[in-house]
């Protein structure tokens, strides 16, 4: 029989840039599997990602953030219960934090820092290609975005238009 998680930890980074997508996309399925408590931790939590965890249904966000979030959704503290499952995406110190705690409480993956290799022939759209290996880099500066292709216009295209979003962004 499948039985749902009592209670989930969800992780939603948010050092360097608010990532509320993170918190939807974690307390929501905890929320549809059955889980009877569900907890935000998020560094600094910007307003986006206080609201993403009142829409996703959070029973509450902890302001922490990286190994001691981890740490604390995996044992509990104060009024967080200890949680069944820790989920979510994270640097190498959070990805470390859910390794140690693996063998305590279910995880979801060891993940990050985001690596992506984008393949792409002539047919690909430079300004698509140059926003998919972005959408990757922003997530950590260890992170690596990487195109692999055969054809050196396309190269050349996607470097013009990875320089022209790049000068967009603050």
């Amino acid at each position: 029989s499948i039985e749902p998680i009592e209670r989930a930890g969800c992780y939603a980074p948010g050092g360097r840039f608010p990532l509320p997508s993170s918190a939807l996309m974690t307390a929501i399925p905890a929320r549809v599997a059955g889980s009877s408590e569900v907890w935000i931790a998020s560094p600094r939590p910007a307003q986006a990602t206080l609201a993403a965890a009142a829409i996703a249904g959070a029973d509450g966000v902890l302001c922490a953030g990286g190994a001691q979030a981890i740490a604390a959704l995996a044992y509990g503290i104060g009024g967080v219960s200890a949680s069944d499952i820790v989920v979510g995406p994270g640097n190498r110190w959070v990805t470390a934090a859910k390794y140690i705690v693996s063998r305590h409480v279910a995880i979801d993956m060891l993940a990050g820092p985001s690596e992506l290799v984008a393949l792409a022939d002539d047919t690909a759209d430079p300004d698509v290609v140059a926003a998919d290996l972005l959408a990757q880099a922003e997530h950590d500066p260890d992170a690596r975005a990487m195109l692999v292709t055969t054809d050196e216009r396309l190269a050349e295209a996607v470097d013009c238009a990875l320089t022209r979003l790049l000068a967009t962004l603050p």
